[in-house]
């Protein structure tokens, strides 16, 4: 029997129309498809940009950090090709390419590029896109300079405390950040727990805390510092025989960079020891200081008993003994700087003060001067003993990367040791000088700050110094 050929077009009518219709749900389905990979396409493309926009701003603020470095090391060229108004420089460089056509422009504004204040940078990086909106990235940089004495106790291989009164704490001689306003001086009143020793050893005796109470920070290149039964490591109010975790780190860094006395023209004198009153109060009548303001002095030692080395503006002493350069005794020996002097000491051997140790500001009390009004710069390139000790204030900062140095006084002793091993003996107390953070001892300039600037507000600052 022949099918009806009404029921035959009817079959042929319902295929078309399930045939349109699956044409139509997969040109949907493939339309969908491309733009979907189309916006994963742009947006893989944006985050390209975005990332190489960042690349960009970063590598004008490497070239400002590398001008202003190179202007710490005195470096003549180290502002070539920028423009300047003696206070603030810019600079930019463009032709950058990137992918698809893409080409970038970067443009850096620093700040007190002079070092004159901590500078700021400020980078200004601009993509532009063949297919978009254009991409802005703006990332502002703020500086301080680098500070040896960033830390209380710092040693590359040991720190050990014997006896069972060692103390470290905290203050800051000089909270306002001004040097020309008095300095604090120690005492209860001002004391914090940011007391801080650190070595970059791995060795299990890295810091031998025993009995001290460490009020504040201790850090080792690798072990756990050694805490005993009656020592400790936190903040004011840690029981005895703990350490506050938080308050301890096993991945500590330091640099130990080799110094030398400063090249200047010197008034070759000395030896100081005793038996020429003049050179026992420096500067001496009728010598003349630098330009920098300091009077310089070169001796074989300082080498006496029984007498005071006292200092009446700013000196620096270059000492040539590389057996012993200082050697400070007796029952009234000291190193005495009166307020508002300040010595700086380079010693190639060793060092030894007792007696009365270092009076620093003339105060019988804690200090009228900044320890960094007294520095001692141990200058040896091999091993290296320093003693410093006495029944005065020690007030005074110390950085001998080879030096073995030990404190052993009955008084307090106040500043920044850096050292290869430190030993801290009997009743020493020793307060860390926050300030010491700001002495940059002619280091370069770290960073201090980082933020991407990503509104209209946080550029305001900024835009029409860019504008170039």
């Amino acid at each position: 029997m022949k099918t009806p050929a009404f029921r035959s077009r009817r079959s042929r009518g319902s295929l078309l129309i399930v045939a349109m219709i699956f044409a139509a749900v997969l040109g949907i389905a493939i339309t969908s498809y491309i733009q979907l990979a189309r916006t994963n396409l742009n947006v893989s493309s944006r985050a390209f940009y975005n990332n190489a926009g960042i690349n960009l701003a970063e590598t004008g603020l490497e070239e400002a950090m590398w001008s202003i470095n190179q202007m710490v090391a005195a470096n003549p060229d180290a502002w070539d090709d920028w423009s300047n108004d003696g206070t603030n420089a810019w600079r930019k460089w463009e032709g950058y390419e990137f992918d698809q056509n893409a080409r970038g422009t970067v443009r850096v504004y620093v700040t007190n590029y002079l070092g004159t204040s901590a500078p700021s940078l400020v980078a200004r990086a601009s993509v532009d896109v063949a297919q978009g909106a254009d991409l802005d990235k703006w990332i502002l940089v703020t500086l301080r300079k680098r500070s040896k004495f960033a830390n209380g106790l710092v040693a590359k291989e040991s720190i050990g405390f014997s006896g069972n009164n060692a103390t470290v704490n905290s203050w800051n001689s000089d909270p306002d950040n001004n040097p020309a306003t008095p300095a604090v001086p120690y005492s209860d009143a001002v004391k914090k727990d940011n007391g801080s020793v650190g070595s970059i050893s791995v060795s299990v005796d890295a810091v031998l805390v025993q009995n001290a109470d460490i009020w504040g920070y201790a850090a080792t290149g690798g072990a756990l510092p050694k805490v005993g039964s009656k020592g400790l490591v936190g903040p004011f109010g840690t029981a005895s025989g703990t350490m506050d975790m938080s308050r301890v780190s096993t991945d500590f860094s330091a640099n130990f960079d080799a110094v030398t006395a400063p090249t200047k023209s010197y008034y070759v004198v000395g030896p100081i020891d005793g038996g020429n009153a003049t050179l026992l109060s420096l500067p001496r009548a009728g010598d003349s200081a630098d330009a920098d303001g300091k009077y310089y002095y070169e001796v074989s030692q300082i080498n006496f008993n029984n007498a005071v080395l006292t200092i009446r503006d700013d000196v620096v002493i270059k000492c040539t003994d590389a057996s012993t350069s200082i050697s400070i005794g007796g029952g009234s020996g000291g190193l005495t700087i009166n307020s508002g002097a300040s010595v700086a000491i380079y010693a190639p051997g060793d060092v030894s003060i007792a007696g009365n140790g270092i009076l620093n500001g003339g105060s019988t009390t804690l200090t009228a001067n900044q320890p960094a009004a007294c520095q001692i710069w141990g200058t040896s390139t091999d091993d290296q003993s320093i003693s410093i000790a006495g029944n005065g204030v020690l007030s005074a900062v110390v950085y001998a990367p080879e030096g073995s140095v030990k404190i052993n006084g009955n008084g307090d002793v106040c500043g920044s040791i850096v050292a290869n091993d430190i030993t801290v003996v009997g009743n020493a107390t020793f307060h860390y000088d926050e300030s010491l953070g700001n002495m940059d001892s002619g280091n370069p300039y770290g960073i201090t700050g980082w933020t991407e600037l990503t509104s209209a507000t946080q550029r305001a600052t900024w835009i029409d110094r860019l504008k170039f």
